[in-house]
């Protein structure tokens, strides 16, 4: 009977330690995560990819023995591009849910209604869709984070490309709303601060999902300039790509597209996607080459069959960040996790590379790629070959700038 006693002990004992060293068990209550984004109608894309790339980290923390020996947990759910379903699912998230951290969303509309509701309810907002520079700049405050590139620093980068090229004349061809105005007078008063010879020919703004761009075509071929800045995205994008290509349009003159390089916008249009066009992407699948990178296509594209959009790659480093920022901290609470990175910049990797979080603004310090198409016969849509890179910091606002647009809010607000 001794001799079975301790057979018996030696085996819980066994268990225990396997269970010990086991980097796929954590012990404690889940990490929760309440994510939201556009997963229906025509922008459902958003939502898809940033859910799927959720999925994918969580599962690589969970099974590396998770966040300070906890697992993650997400919930993932549509906003439905409406700002009351996403309150009311931050509601659910905060009050039913219990989660602890927040994420998403994919309009910048609704990120601006929901920062708010972060403030209010001390929960950390890590913003990897919306990308209005207001989040982390006249409204900012302590609990959002933005971990990708925003629309401001997207302009600056494509100016100081711009900048280096020989154009003079440029117009504009973007969105009737306030992305598309803010793109195009960041990048305008870069540009003419990086260079004092250009000349600003015309501008054009077609209302968002516009079907017919006729008549923004014939101007921009009547006006002749040398170079459009075109902030339209999505099936914008494709829409005026595809009416424009018969009118040889993208042979006479040059097109910058800062949000085109997305694969919602190369997949679509395939082997129709004129060559030579200038596009960026807050993420390029093909870049850059290494490891890390080439794991997370790997996988990405072994279990959803299909390359990783700048969303997925955005979201995916939204998640990693939450684990570092927690790791930093050495704990989930909100106002300890902002002290410790409000006191040292953190830094870690992502598919893209390491970013670094701004203690100041909250706002990622990354570099911004771009590239001209080119036909690509191994996946079958064009990609560039070959990327320039605008340096991360040259694109961030100064101190005096933040200071100068939260002061100038601040006024307004009185």
């Amino acid at each position: 009977m001794k001799a079975l006693k301790k057979v018996k002990y030696v085996c819980v004992l066994v268990i225990v330690l396997m269970f010990l060293s086991s980097p796929a068990i954590s012990f404690g209550e889940p990490i929760k995560i309440g994510a939201m984004f556009i997963s229906s109608g025509k922008m459902g894309g958003y939502g898809k990819h940033g859910g799927q790339a959720i999925q994918l980290a969580v599962d690589e923390i969970n099974a590396d023995g998770g966040v300070l020996g906890r697992n993650l947990e997400a919930v993932v759910e549509d906003t439905k591009l409406k700002k009351d379903v996403a309150l009311a699912l931050a509601e659910r998230f905060v009050n039913q849910d219990k989660v602890d951290f927040l994420m998403g969303p994919t309009s910048s509309g609704i990120a601006m209604g929901l920062t708010e509701f972060a403030r209010a309810n001390k929960k950390i907002l890590v913003l990897t869709q919306a990308a209005t520079d207001a989040l982390t700049g006249a409204k900012f405050h302590p609990y959002v984070f933005s971990t990708l590139s925003n629309a401001m620093m997207h302009s600056r980068s494509g100016a100081y490309l711009m900048a280096s090229k020989p154009y003079k004349k440029y117009m504009c061809v973007g969105p009737d709303y306030s992305y598309g105005h803010s793109s195009w007078k960041m990048f305008k008063s870069k540009l003419q601060e990086l260079r004092s010879d250009v000349e600003f020919v015309g501008e054009l703004f077609p209302k968002f999902l516009a079907q017919d761009y006729s008549e923004e075509i014939k101007k921009v071929l009547e006006a002749k300039p040398d170079a459009v800045w075109c902030p339209l995205w999505g099936g914008d994008a494709i829409n005026f790509i595809k009416q424009a290509l018969p009118t040889g349009l993208f042979d006479k003159v040059k097109f910058a597209f800062p949000v085109a390089g997305a694969l919602e916008v190369l997949v679509p249009m395939g082997a129709d996607m004129p060559t030579g066009v200038y596009v960026s992407s807050r993420y390029f699948f093909t870049s850059p080459d290494s490891s890390m990178n080439q794991r997370f296509v790997k996988d990405y594209y072994t279990r959803f069959n299909e390359y990783p959009d700048y969303m997925a790659g955005e979201t995916y480093a939204g998640v990693y960040f939450i684990k570092a920022a927690i790791e930093r901290a050495g704990t989930i609470e909100a106002d300890k996790i902002i002290e410790a990175i409000e006191k040292e910049p953190l830094s870690w990797e992502t598919p893209e590379g390491w970013k670094t979080m701004r203690p100041e603004d909250h706002s990622v310090v990354e570099d911004c790629l771009w590239g001209q198409t080119s036909p690509n016969e191994k996946y079958g849509f064009a990609i560039p070959r070959s990327f320039e890179s605008i340096q991360g910091e040259e694109i961030c606002r100064t101190d005096e700038e933040l200071n100068a647009v939260r002061d100038e809010y601040k006024k307004k607000q009185n």
